[in-house]
Formats: structure tokens, C-alpha cells, sequence
């Protein structure tokens, strides 16, 4: 008896570590995530399967009551899936305890799973919110092993024996919960720290705006998502960025760059949007708006940068412009050239002054000339921006609005 009991529980817990991680490798690989239809069904489907699986391998006891591990597969579907996975799996679990005959001891473990598969959800919710993960699937054991208690008493009617195989299952479903759980939550870990590299390889350290790399995959999918119908590529570049760097120190070159990102955040219409895909160059992609609020939002940002004060380390601020070139198209999605076409827009502005907007529309360009410039992108990948070859006088007189008063 006591070497069924053994192999019985190994192999109880190698099968429901297995199935743990082949759930757990099914759940998409994002920070947020909605289960697909499939994705719940095949979940439902595994987890059937393993209950049914397990109780081939349970402790066969008089009067065909099986002990084995199957609440464990509910209780950990419920406090990681929640009910809309767990009640079904219930159910079906019910069904096919029913499947090894219809005795009274099963009828009872019928009755059972669907009076716990309904009432659990409830406590689950309430347990989440105040204890940890190992001290939840605890109590649901617990409450589980109690009802499991008094549909022994019933067929059995003998509380020492009833007592005995109780708290043996207890025992061992509770070592198995905890060892379980702390394999789900290492996988979870190791997930969550892989989304973490992917996210700081995506994006820039410094502003934490997308970088380049990212800003080139979003025009293929920019090109191929329906719902886009208009584009535009809004190109900036900071002023004298370099002079910033020279008289203040990169610090403090390093603090501007973030207060503009975070300019660029709040007057964009999609955060998803905005990139820094140069030193002091920064790209945003507006979809979906028409030519009138485009101009709009290029030109409310270079106002506000205009007429903001920046903040450096030692309190004091500077006024800063940036020059901005805006390429767009109603009527295609092509996102190279009007990546080229924002560029030489860019340039144009710096050309002329600095602190102005130029915007340019792919439209409006004349057949042979657009024919030629595709079949130049062709052939060359991006274009890196214009690097401003002006020259700069390292001297206060660049910044007129300096001001060494504190705000």
C-alpha cells in the first residue's frame, strides 16, 4: 500500500509539472496579453486530459474512491487563468470522474466539483487581493481537502479513516501545490525578465522614446495594417544642440534631450509613435490625421519648445528651437520616400533660419522626379539626417533667454 501510495504521488507531480509547463509556454510572451479562443480551448483540452490522466495513476481506495492530484490542476487554473478557464475544466473533470463508473462515490465527486467550481471564483478573487500566491492555493486546498472530507464521511462513515486519508492528501497535495507554484513562478520570472532585455534593446536608454531600430519594423507594418489609410513622418532636430553640449556639458545636453522627448510624448498623437533615432534628431509617425492637424501638432510642438524654459543641473534654464520637416501623403503609404522626403525638409528649414516648420507633400511631386527617387531607395537603405555643418560660435549669445534665476 505504501509503495502505491509513493508512486502514485511521483508520478502525480512529474505529470502535473510537465502540463505546468507546457501551459505556461502557450501563454503569449507579453507583459499584457488576451487569451485567444484557441489558446483557452487547448488550455481546457490539456487540462481535461492530464485530470484524466492522473486519476489512471491515483491511490484506488474501497468503494472505488481515487486519490490523486487532480485539484491541484483546478486550483492552479483558477488562481492563473481564473474562471473562465477553470469553471469549464471543472465541469469536464466532473464528467470524467463519471467516465470510471457511475458509483456513489463518484456521483458525490460530481456533485462536488461543481458546487467548488462555482463558489471558488468568489474566494479566489477576495484570496488574491490580500495573500501571495503560496499562501492562496493553500486555502483552496484547504477548502478543497474539507469538502473532500465530508463526501468521504458519507460513504465511508468512519471519522478516524476519513480523518487519516484526509490529512495524508492534505499533506502531500500541499508539497505538491508549493513545489508547483514555485516552478510556475520561476518560468513567469524568467519570461518577465526576457521581456524586460527586449524592451531595453527597443528602446533608447536615454529617453526611453523607441529607437531606430524599432522605427524601421513600424514601416512595414504601418504599410500592411488596413487601418491606416494616411501617414505622415514629422522629422525634428534641436538647434544648436551641439553648442548646448559644448558650453553646458553633456549632462546637461543629456537633460534636454530627455525634457524634449518628453514634450514630444505629450503633443503626440499616439506615445507608441515617437522616436529618437539620431543624437538630437527625433521622428514621430502621425496616422490616420489629416494634413490641416498634422501641421497642427508639428507646429504647437515647435511653438511650445520655443517658448519653454529648459531646466539644467545647476537651476538655471535656457530657451531652445527646434527645426522640424513634415512629409505627407494622402493617397499612399510610402513610407521611404516620405522618410526621405521629411529629411530634405528638415534640411531645408535648418537652410533657412532654423525655429521654422517646412512640410512637404509626396502628392504633389512631379511623376519623373518621384520615379527617380524610388528607384534610388531601391537600391540604398535610410538615409542617415543631415548633420548641420553651420558654424557654431561657442559663446553665450547663442541663448539670449539664459536666465540663472531658480524656478
Amino acid at each position: 500500500m505504501v509503495t502505491d501510495i509513493l508512486l502514485s504521488t511521483i508520478a502525480n507531480i512529474a505529470i502535473s509539472t510537465l502540463v505546468s509547463y507546457l501551459v505556461v509556454q502557450i501563454i503569449p510572451k507579453k507583459r499584457v496579453y488576451t487569451l485567444t479562443v484557441w489558446q483557452q480551448c487547448i488550455i481546457i483540452l490539456i487540462s481535461c486530459v492530464t485530470t484524466f490522466v492522473l486519476m489512471s495513476f491515483s491511490v484506488d481506495l474501497p468503494q472505488h474512491v481515487k486519490i490523486d492530484l487532480r485539484y491541484n490542476v483546478l486550483i492552479l487554473l483558477l488562481y492563473y487563468f481564473g474562471p473562465v478557464i477553470s469553471i469549464p475544466t471543472t465541469f469536464l473533470t466532473a464528467v470524467l470522474r463519471l467516465s470510471w463508473g457511475i458509483y456513489e462515490a463518484a456521483i458525490f465527486t460530481f456533485i462536488l466539483y461543481i458546487a467548488l467550481g462555482v463558489t471558488l471564483p468568489l474566494i479566489n478573487k477576495w484570496l488574491a487581493k490580500h495573500f501571495n500566491s503560496y499562501f492562496t492555493v493553500l486555502i483552496l486546498n484547504t477548502i478543497y481537502t474539507i469538502a473532500s472530507s465530508i463526501n468521504l464521511f458519507y460513504i465511508y462513515d468512519e471519522l478516524q479513516r476519513v480523518f487519516l486519508i484526509s490529512l495524508s492528501n492534505f499533506l502531500i497535495s500541499s508539497v505538491c501545490l508549493i513545489f508547483e507554484v514555485m516552478f510556475i513562478e520561476d518560468m513567469l520570472t524568467n519570461v518577465q525578465c526576457f521581456l524586460d532585455e527586449m524592451e531595453r534593446a527597443q528602446r533608447d536608454y536615454l529617453t526611453g522614446l523607441y529607437n531606430r531600430c524599432i522605427f524601421s519594423q513600424q514601416w512595414q507594418l504601418i504599410q500592411e495594417d488596413p487601418e491606416v489609410v494616411q501617414t505622415a513622418v514629422l522629422m525634428l532636430d534641436i538647434d544648436y544642440f551641439k553648442c548646448i553640449n559644448d558650453q553646458y556639458g553633456h549632462v546637461n545636453g543629456d537633460l534636454v534631450l530627455r525634457q524634449v522627448a518628453e514634450l514630444l510624448l505629450q503633443h503626440s498623437s499616439d506615445p507608441q509613435h515617437v522616436y529618437r533615432v539620431g543624437g538630437e534628431e527625433f521622428c514621430i509617425l502621425l496616422n490616420n490625421l489629416s494634413c490641416a492637424e498634422q501641421q497642427q501638432i508639428a507646429e504647437d510642438i515647435r511653438r511650445t519648445v520655443e517658448e519653454k524654459p529648459f531646466m539644467l543641473e545647476n537651476f538655471h534654464t535656457i530657451h531652445l528651437t527646434v527645426s522640424i520637416g513634415l512629409a505627407s501623403s494622402a493617397n499612399e503609404k510610402d513610407m521611404k520616400n516620405l522618410y526621405r522626403l521629411a529629411d530634405q525638409a528638415l534640411y531645408q528649414a535648418k537652410e533657412q533660419g532654423r525655429n521654422q516648420l517646412i512640410v512637404r507633400d509626396l502628392d504633389e511631386k512631379r511623376p519623373k522626379q518621384q520615379e527617380r527617387e524610388k528607384k534610388a531607395a531601391s537600391n540604398d537603405s535610410l538615409s542617415p539626417s543631415f548633420v548641420d555643418k553651420m558654424p557654431i560660435k561657442k559663446n553665450k549669445s547663442l541663448f539670449p533667454h539664459e536666465t540663472s534665476e531658480k524656478i
